[in-house]
């Protein structure tokens, strides 16, 4: 049985960097050029990399076993997408799970009774520098203070825990790493079937 990648593996080894430069450098995204080299001796110049802060993914499940999902506009998919409410972790929060209660507020107006941190993964281990952390917060109301963003039009979307695997298998969820989060949450609590 595979368990995963050996870390102690020999023959596989990292490539180095003769020499590194910021394409753009904003607010929003870094885009680095490295001169790569690997093992092998093989030169890959320019190897593009994304440097962005890390994102957290909030899985807020009110007491009525409803998902609180979020619909805006998104420019690059080019219309309406439903997703989980989410966002980029602020220098700021002193921890995910605070970056976590202030984008689902933020966006919302929602908080959470329970919280529950469920690990990070790569959104993209070939181009991206950033971790995505999943977060499960029960026990969702909507008291808090939904933040008016003019840059974020969003709508809030209820829909029955039972039928997230069905919008996520079916396209009507549309953000691939946050469909990753859903699952992992639920199926921690025993919530995700397709």
């Amino acid at each position: 049985m595979t368990t995963g990648p050996d870390p102690s593996s020999t023959d596989l080894k990292p490539w180095t960097v003769s020499r590194s430069r910021d394409v753009i450098r904003d607010r929003w995204v870094t885009l680095r050029a490295d001169d790569c080299v690997t093992a092998e001796g093989v030169e890959i110049a320019p190897y593009y990399v994304l440097e962005y802060p890390d994102w957290v993914h909030v899985i807020a499940i009110d007491d009525e076993d409803h998902l609180v999902l979020i619909e805006q506009y998104r420019h690059a998919f080019g219309g309406l997408s439903l997703e989980v409410p989410a966002g980029a972790i602020d220098r700021e929060d002193p921890s995910v799970l605070a970056a976590a209660a202030r984008e689902l507020e933020e966006e919302t107006g929602y908080v959470a009774e329970r919280w529950r941190s469920l690990g990070k993964h790569s959104p993209n281990p070939a181009t991206h520098t950033n971790s995505c952390h999943t977060v499960l917060a029960l026990g969702a109301r909507p008291v808090g203070r939904k933040l008016n963003d003019p840059t974020e039009q969003i709508k809030v979307v209820r829909v029955p825990v039972g039928d997230a695997a069905r919008l996520a298998a079916d396209g009507t969820l549309t953000n691939a790493m946050q469909i990753a989060s859903l699952a992992i949450a639920l199926g921690a609590i025993g919530k995700w079937h397709l």
